[in-house]
């Protein structure tokens, strides 16, 4: 190797060179340079300070160990983005970009970072880079965010489709894969806690320097810091002055944390709950500081010095009491909240089992006096992350393009979900219309108001299970009224007479045009396969709605042929028997506008048919 420095470590690289060639730097460096400007830049050359950075004595170190070292795995390229005052005032920023090579995989406050980790010991020479590494970039994001973002979106479909496709899942023995695809989504329920936490702020009641002082002086002598231990101090103007000013600032940093709320209306449950939780622990921890001996002698201190208003303000206006109360009052029903369940179910019917225990654990709403109004508001999110997870599952699916059994098993598990939610809301509404009439506190029509999010989902998974149901219908009857005809025409035992009319149908089953018809079929279902039928969005409603459009316009054609068709063996039958099996063949297409048409100009012919035979 040309960079191989001392005796020794020339002959330790002749020993690996004897099985494989290590790669130079300058090929790290150049593969660097590629990735840079696309990954972490807006394209083009690679700046500047990268260059700077890659020919660092340091960094070439860095790269070679990474090269040549079976220990370290991973190089780590961060750019920096840091503002510096320009100008003679410094009224204009001006950012300075930095590049830094490392092999210390560490979080940056402002930076951007690209991760290369070999997928062997070593980097062979004699293989392309590219086909060695593994790349990721690491944001300045939140790494809750930026983690949960990468378990949720690649590592777990990934690994959820390696096991489907290798059937690993199917095997009775192997255990071991569903376990760890448990562990991946109990990863990422973790990670989505952190990053929907509330940050609470954390207060600190600063001490007077001279109460801080005695005190210190007090407990090392084993002592209780007590007013008199202060003398005329208690007496001074400016120090009373001192440390009522130092309550007032008690005062503001306690209300941060007892002002503090959230709106109901808006995220997630699972931050409604968190956000109750973590407020608890937060005001148990002012509590603490709030009884603490220092802050408890500067409160006698002022009542002794008769500053009455500081030590009455700083029981009430702080309002700790109060939110002690409220937070010990809600926290039962927040507490062992099942959500976790829910959100980490990977089948419709764990779904269904989690809502049912969500809704049994919302009763516990009756011991409390959480807002019924926010708990409506809390119910609308727990709709948002039962559409979300429902997504989840069946975006994995494909629903339009698996087979109509395996489709209409999905649909059936889907709508008991649905049910599910219909049955236990309105055992849950029962309960907050009793809370209401007991409390008389609030309107009782507020109760209805509830706008679930998943009900889109559901209108959505309702229209196309009756598409598909039409669909398949429409291909049934196809099949049955052109293909058996085809075939079921030469069929006739030896010396039997063919009749003129089965000759006649035959030769009009085999028009061209009705050969194509199950292709034009399966063709205008294409149009509506490609689509996402799970995108309830605006655009997603525009484009199921336009790919609807197409299917309607080719099944016009299709229609209008077999109306024909059903139109010449009405017109053909002999009585009202032959009219009766032509009418059971197309029954499953009455639906259709042009079919049902075509009936009802037979309906008046068929009675009197009927008369007649009669």
């Amino acid at each position: 190797m040309s960079d191989g420095g001392g005796t020794e470590e020339n002959s330790g690289t002749m020993e690996v060179s004897a099985v494989q060639t290590v790669a130079d730097t300058s090929v790290l460096q150049k593969h660097i340079r590629k990735l840079i400007p696309l990954l972490l830049e807006d394209g083009g050359e690679a700046p500047a300070a990268l260059e700077a950075a890659l020919e660092e004595k340091s960094a070439v170190e860095q790269m070679r160990k990474f090269l040549a070292d079976p220990q370290i795995h991973t190089v780590l390229v961060e750019r920096s983005a840091l503002k510096e005052d320009v100008g003679d005032e410094g009224e204009e920023e001006k950012e300075c970009i930095t590049y830094n090579i490392s092999i210390d995989i560490h979080y940056g406050i402002k930076s951007n970072s690209l991760a290369l980790i070999k997928r062997t010991g070593v980097i062979d020479a004699d293989k392309p880079i590219s086909t060695q590494v593994r790349v990721l970039t690491l944001s300045e994001d939140s790494p809750y965010e930026t983690l949960h973002s990468f378990i949720s979106n690649a590592v777990a479909p990934f690994f959820k489709s390696y096991i489907r496709e290798s059937g690993k899942a199917d095997r009775d023995g192997d255990k071991m894969a569903p376990s760890v695809e448990k562990k991946i989504a109990e990863l990422e329920m973790g990670l989505l806690h952190l990053q929907q936490n509330i940050e609470i702020p954390e207060i600190s009641l600063i001490i007077h320097p001279i109460i801080a002082n005695i005190a210190k002086q007090c407990y090392e002598h084993g002592e209780k810091p007590k007013v008199t231990d202060f003398g005329d101090k208690v007496e001074d103007p400016t120090f009373l002055n001192q440390l009522q000013s130092g309550v007032n600032r008690w005062i503001r940093e306690i209300q941060k944390v007892t002002k503090l709320d959230r709106d109901p209306a808006s995220g997630t449950a699972l931050q409604e709950i968190s956000f109750w939780l973590n407020l608890e622990r937060a005001l148990n921890r002012i509590q603490e500081k709030r009884e603490s001996p220092e802050v408890l002698l500067t409160l006698d201190i002022l009542k002794h010095g008769k500053r009455f208003h500081a030590t009455v303000s700083f029981d009430t206006d702080t309002g700790l009491k109060q939110a002690v109360e409220t937070v010990n009052d809600y926290n039962p029903l927040m507490k062992d909240f099942p959500l976790n369940d829910l959100l980490s179910a990977s089948e419709l019917d764990k779904i269904r089992q989690a809502l049912m225990a969500i809704f049994t654990h919302l009763k516990k709403i009756r011991n409390t006096k959480y807002p019924i109004q926010r708990a409506l508001r809390l119910v609308e999110a727990i709709s948002r992350d039962l559409s979300s997870q429902l997504l989840k599952v069946l975006g994995t699916r494909k629903l339009m393009h698996v087979a109509y059994e395996e489709f209409e098993k999905v649909m059936v598990a889907c709508f008991e979900v649905f049910q599910t939610w219909e049955d236990e809301y309105e055992k849950l509404q029962v309960l907050l219309r009793d809370i209401v009439k007991r409390k008389r506190e609030e309107n009782l029509k507020m109760v209805w108001r509830l706008s679930p999010a998943h009900r889109k989902l559901q209108s959505r998974l309702d229209h196309m299970r009756r598409f598909r149901r039409q669909h398949e219908q429409l291909r049934a009857v196809i099949v049955r009224v052109l293909r058996p005809q085809v075939s079921a025409v030469p069929q006739h035992a030896p010396g039997e007479t063919v009749e003129p009319q089965d000759m006649k149908v035959a030769g009009v089953l085999l028009d061209a045009a009705d050969a194509n018809a199950i292709e034009e079929v399966n063709l205008a279902y294409e149009n509506v396969k490609e689509v996402d039928g799970l995108d309830v969005s605006k655009e997603g409603m525009e484009a199921w709605e336009a790919a609807m459009k197409r299917y309607d316009e080719r099944i016009d054609r299709v229609e209008t042929r077999i109306t024909a068709r059903l139109r010449d063996q009405l017109g053909t039958a002999k009585n009202a028997n032959e009219m009766f099996r032509i009418f059971s063949r197309f029954n499953a297409l009455f639906v259709r506008p042009h079919i049902r048409g075509a009936i009802r100009e037979y309906q008046t012919q068929l009675i009197q048919r009927v008369k007649d035979d009669i």
